[in-house]
């Protein structure tokens, strides 16, 4: 039996997300007296919504091999290894550079980044890719310092 893409990537969500709850329970320590849901809420809501993708996901699978069981296409298209690997790289990068510059010289460049690297063939202007960048990283910081009200990295360099 030759299963579906959607069937393999839900069996690797269901397995990878019960390994993550493990790995909630274990590391995500609770405070004594906390009368709010506590830092181990958003990994469980998390979990709740990989969990239950993958859940879905494998069942789309089967149905659609009993449907048809003739294989898929491969993960990869030609060049696709490179890809993920570039990409890879890139969040290793931008990773080691939030550390020395921190959250807000660093994270524009890395959204340009990673908009160049994901748009395929379409056409982007420099322009727009630069605007979205500004406004995701303008966004992303209103969200965790006043949202969330958690400190973002500020850089070695600038401490």
């Amino acid at each position: 039996m030759k299963l579906k893409r959607d069937s393999i990537t839900g069996i690797v969500g269901i397995v990878g997300s019960l390994i993550w709850l493990i790995l909630i329970q274990y590391q995500t320590k609770q405070p004594a007296n906390l009368l709010e849901p506590g830092p181990r809420l958003l990994p469980y809501t998390a979990f709740a919504i990989v969990f239950l993708s993958s859940v879905m996901l494998l069942i789309k699978g089967l149905s659609d091999w009993k449907k048809d069981p003739k294989p898929d296409k491969p993960y990869f298209p030609k060049g696709g290894k490179l890809k993920v690997a570039k990409s890879y790289l890139l969040l290793v990068i931008y990773g080691i550079a939030l550390n020395f510059f921190g959250f807000l010289l660093t994270t524009p460049f890395a959204c340009f980044a990673f908009i160049y690297d994901l748009k395929g063939e379409t056409e982007v202007k420099p322009l727009t890719a630069a605007i979205i960048a500004i406004l995701v990283t303008a966004g992303l910081y209103a969200m965790f310092v006043f949202g969330f009200q958690v400190s973002l990295p500020t850089g070695v360099l600038f401490e």
